[in-house]
């Protein structure tokens, strides 16, 4: 996806059929592999959690190793994305799996009430974003080196917080990341419209589409889990 031309002047605001037939397939893609991550936290936390946990909870290698499978993941789908959609789409769904094993812990954790609020809020930051990126006449194009900086500064601050952890600095990151990922959501729209625009017509768009609801799907997972983690501050974590 590098290809294409971001630098170029290009017209951000016009819509029609194909464009929203693009984001609905797109939407509905993201939208199946939430639903398959709530399953797989559910079934983790009422038939799995202690196995998991023992993976995940205070186990650095077992972090780094679930860290690496997820990037592992996501470059599988984004080399799959034009050349086999439907690898890519079942790529997208097994992501969506082992993010719910995360999941299934975090539930164990925090209160229904966090769980509840976080969900709400999410969605809620998720929607205005997206709905910004979608119709703002603005180009948020020169947005997209200075967060993909911005990510590698999160990811290298929580690694670093898992050996030496501080609540504090948790708590910052988790600010950090719903900004950081608001922005990735307001953008990530706006740069799938420019690439529907260059890319219809040429072939199908349904490698797009996984693509596009693989990015969205992490925009979105990221706000919640740093909610649920600043929600749990106030609310407090099961006994």
């Amino acid at each position: 996806m590098d290809n294409f031309n971001m630098h170029a002047r290009r017209d951000v605001t016009g819509v029609d059929e194909g464009m929203r037939a693009f984001f609905k397939q797109t939407y509905s893609f993201m939208g199946i592999a939430v639903l398959l991550t709530a399953v797989t936290g559910f079934i983790v936390q009422n038939f799995f959690l202690e196995q998991v946990a023992k993976l995940l909870v205070g186990n650095v290698i077992g972090l780094l190793a679930l860290l690496g499978i997820q990037m592992l993941i996501i470059t599988m789908i984004g080399r799959a994305t034009f050349k086999n959609p439907a690898r890519a789409f079942g790529l997208l769904m097994a992501f969506a799996v082992v993010e719910g094993l995360t999941l299934g812990v975090l539930l164990a954790v925090y209160t229904g009430a966090s769980v509840m609020m976080a969900f709400v809020s999410a969605s809620a930051v998720f929607g205005g974003m997206a709905a910004y990126g979608v119709l703002t006449k603005r180009d948020l194009t020169g947005l997209g080196s200075i967060l993909f900086g911005l990510l590698i500064g999160l990811l290298i601050a929580s690694i670093a917080n898992m050996f030496f952890y501080s609540g504090i600095v948790s708590l910052l990151l988790s600010w950090a990341s719903v900004v950081v990922f608001s922005l990735f959501t307001a953008y990530d729209n706006q740069n799938l419209r420019v690439m529907y625009s260059q890319f219809a017509g040429q072939a199908d768009t349904t490698g797009l589409a996984v693509n596009g609801a693989l990015r969205l799907y992490l925009d979105f997972v990221n706000i919640f889990f740093a909610l649920l983690r600043i929600f749990g501050v106030v609310s407090g974590s099961r006994d």
